[in-house]
């Protein structure tokens, strides 16, 4: 699906949801791990379910005891890939008729088939443009990983006239890549709200991050969105579980999931959230099973927009 002519804007991940799209967990030969995952995955798709419809993607030679503990109504996708399908986030977009697409890179096999079974059309991106490097806010702002331009013979004044031109994103926030490993890192910030982005804080100088987390958060303080507002930081503190994120959330239109990692820090990164959205259904939800890396819920859960 192409047009010079179109025009399409990248939604924000607080409006109404049509579908939730969760991975069934692979088993991992720790008994006890395994166990706790699927039953907080079976936890969260019964929440989850009373606000839009669910669908838990499996492996092919899961899906039937993943179906025995689903509740009722929740749909089973089987997939060869299993959580494979969910890797690749797409940026959910809308067009002049207001029609929901999926934004997917081209050399993305798992987002098309995740569009595909999400029954939209699909807008192609440049390679490698996966929607975990894009934060968008719905109104024409974004936080994009400067990785992004990586690639692109006209670097990031090239990346900006494709996001434009693409995604309608017409306020760029670079951020630095924190990532300090192999794997596809993520934007290292979460849009709760408009003009609101939760970041990761409470890292000490020696953690391998410190500069750049530090970097992006002096520069979120002093931007303003496309709207004009000026951004409201929230600093979430650093989960004593390394491998964990208080600020990725999960937002669903007034729906705000925080990550709990079963320590102390999760009170208080509850009542920041809290505090931050008076106006939002804020549930603390378990996470330390289910998380990927350094993540939290956000990405544990695809939301798929809904019509407004």
């Amino acid at each position: 699906m192409s047009s010079s002519d179109q025009i399409w804007r990248a939604t924000a991940s607080w409006n109404r949801t049509s579908r939730f799209w969760l991975a069934w967990p692979k088993a991992t030969g720790h008994r006890d791990h395994d166990e706790i995952a699927r039953d907080d995955s079976v936890a969260l798709a019964q929440l989850l379910a009373a606000h839009a419809p669910v669908t838990m993607v499996a492996h092919s030679a899961d899906v039937v005891p993943c179906s025995l503990q689903m509740p009722s109504g929740v749909k089973i996708l089987a997939a060869d890939s299993g959580a494979g399908l969910l890797s690749a986030q797409p940026v959910w977009l809308t067009d002049g008729a207001g029609a929901i697409l999926a934004g997917v890179a081209c050399d993305s096999v798992s987002g098309r088939d995740l569009a595909q079974a999400a029954g939209v059309g699909i807008v192609d991106l440049p390679a490698g443009w996966q929607g975990d490097l894009i934060e968008t806010d719905g109104e024409g702002s974004a936080l994009v990983l400067s990785r992004l331009a990586d690639g692109l013979d006209g670097g990031r004044p090239e990346a900006e006239r494709l996001l434009r031109e693409k995604l309608g994103i017409v306020t760029v926030i670079w951020l630095d890549d924190p990532r300090t490993g192999p794997g596809t890192g993520r934007v290292p910030a979460r849009f709760l709200a408009p003009g609101i982005v939760a970041v990761p804080g409470g890292h000490t100088a020696q953690h391998p991050a410190f500069a750049a987390l530090s970097a992006n958060r002096d520069r979120l303080r002093v931007t303003s969105d496309r709207m004009g507002r000026s951004l409201n930081v929230i600093d979430l503190p650093c989960p004593n579980r390394t491998q964990g994120c208080y600020s990725d959330c999960m937002v669903a239109g007034d729906l705000v999931l925080v990550p709990e990692f079963e320590e102390s820090r999760d009170a208080q990164a509850f009542a920041q959230v809290v505090a931050a959205l008076p106006d939002a259904r804020v549930v603390g939800f378990p996470a330390s099973h289910l998380a990927a890396p350094g993540a939290g819920l956000g990405r544990s859960v695809l939301a798929q927009p809904k019509l407004n």
